[in-house]
């Protein structure tokens, strides 16, 4: 798989599952035809309103405010502190039932979903305040960006703005990033087979697993 940059309005454009909102699928493995055919998935998504969202069983989920005001999420029940621009990525059970509060205007947010049993996904917050080299695993899928800046990675030099995605990132790479303005937040987002998990757990049992 070549190394391509996704722009915000070229990914592909749907309803949420449950019927309560728009999505934008950046990437689903494998392609599915419906909402429940995946086995990891990166979306972007716009939440207008308070409501609940989509269940989706036997799935793990990390999600991410990129813009707006942000939302409040209650998960079975349990209120949980305001996800902001800036804040860490929260990571729940799809299999939950979660309403979304608005703390404001509409909210663009990062969704992640992998399947239970088969992938582990990590989405890690880099904040970038001056120009410098990230290094990029062979577990990276995507690298999602909040802010302006310019990238090179392997033979691709290009701008980049909110919403924009680098994809086929499938080997260990070097990526630079000279943000505009002040600075820029991006998105690493790494997925990793079970079967390779559980392999270097093998080896070193002491290890650490991060979904």
């Amino acid at each position: 798989m070549s190394i391509r940059l996704h722009r915000f309005d070229e990914h592909l454009k749907m309803p949420w599952k449950n019927g309560l909102g728009i999505t934008r699928e950046v990437i689903s493995q494998p392609a599915a035809d419906d909402m429940d055919g995946f086995d990891w998935r990166i979306s972007l998504a716009t939440v207008g309103a308070s409501c609940p969202f989509s269940v989706f069983a036997g799935i793990d989920r990390t999600i991410a405010v990129l813009h707006g005001d942000g939302m409040q999420l209650t998960v079975d029940g349990r209120q949980e502190p305001p996800l902001l621009v800036g804040s860490p990525a929260f990571a729940f059970s799809g299999d939950a039932e979660v309403q979304a509060i608005c703390l404001g205007g509409e909210t663009l947010d990062l969704n992640m979903m992998s399947r239970r049993g088969r992938f582990v996904h990590r989405m890690t917050k880099i904040d970038v305040s001056d120009a410098q080299t990230l290094s990029v695993t062979a577990d990276t899928v995507a690298v999602v960006f909040r802010d302006e800046a310019v990238v090179a990675i392997d033979s691709l030099r290009s701008d980049v703005g909110l919403g924009d995605v680098l994809v086929g990132l499938d080997r260990p790479l070097e990526l630079a990033v000279e943000p505009g303005g002040s600075g820029c937040i991006l998105y690493i987002i790494e997925v990793t087979a079970v079967s390779a998990v559980s392999a270097v757990s093998a080896e070193t049992p002491d290890a650490e697993q991060v979904a």
